[in-house]
């Protein structure tokens, strides 16, 4: 949603508040609503779309780390007894979790690997940004902040994007569980 859109909108759902339910206004209001999410939706799923079919045509092979979004969107709010703990920032983070679209790509992802004949491989994403891609030793205190990754097994010393190291481990993930799929020679 850009800037304009969510200020338009915003202003939108306080109108809405103050319509009398069931009215002719208040229907109004939510066609105006509704079309500013439909735009904002049309938007998202064309940009899917052309990501997915550039990465088909492109790529024999596609990896996604399977994120569980509904698990990584829960609520931090806690109960009346015991509230949640940074409550504003953990909404902010959903709130941007669930606008990048994960689920949408992955389905445009495998909706256009049909057509291509591309593989579509989905690997699990526990320990893939603290395991060292050269050595494979896993402890938290290797990713030292979310752009410093940097090996604490003795001998070893890699040092790396955190995101790239994350990468190549995701990539021979993908070896292992594509070779482990493949079909068995003669």
């Amino acid at each position: 949603m850009t800037a304009g859109e969510a200020v338009r909108y915003r202003r939108l759902q306080q109108q809405l508040a103050r319509t009398k339910k069931g009215s002719a206004n208040r229907a109004r209001v939510r066609a105006h609503m509704n079309k500013i999410m439909g735009r904002v939706t049309d938007r998202r799923t064309d940009l899917c779309a052309q990501t997915a079919a550039t990465l088909t045509a492109k790529n024999a092979l596609v990896v996604l780390e399977d994120l569980k979004t509904r698990n990584m969107t829960a609520s931090a709010s806690g109960t009346f007894a015991e509230p949640g703990s940074r409550v504003v920032q953990k909404r902010g983070l959903n709130r941007a979790i669930l606008d990048k679209g994960w689920h949408r790509l992955e389905r445009a992802l495998t909706s256009a690997a049909r057509y291509t004949g591309t593989r579509v491989v989905k690997v699990n994403p526990a320990y893939t940004s603290q395991r060292c891609a050269t050595c494979g030793f896993v402890t938290e205190t290797n990713r030292e902040s979310q752009a410093v990754f940097r090996c604490k097994a003795t001998g070893c010393g890699h040092t790396a994007h955190a995101d790239m190291n994350a990468a190549i481990n995701i990539k021979h993930a993908a070896g292992h569980a594509a070779s482990a799929s493949a079909p068995a020679g003669p």
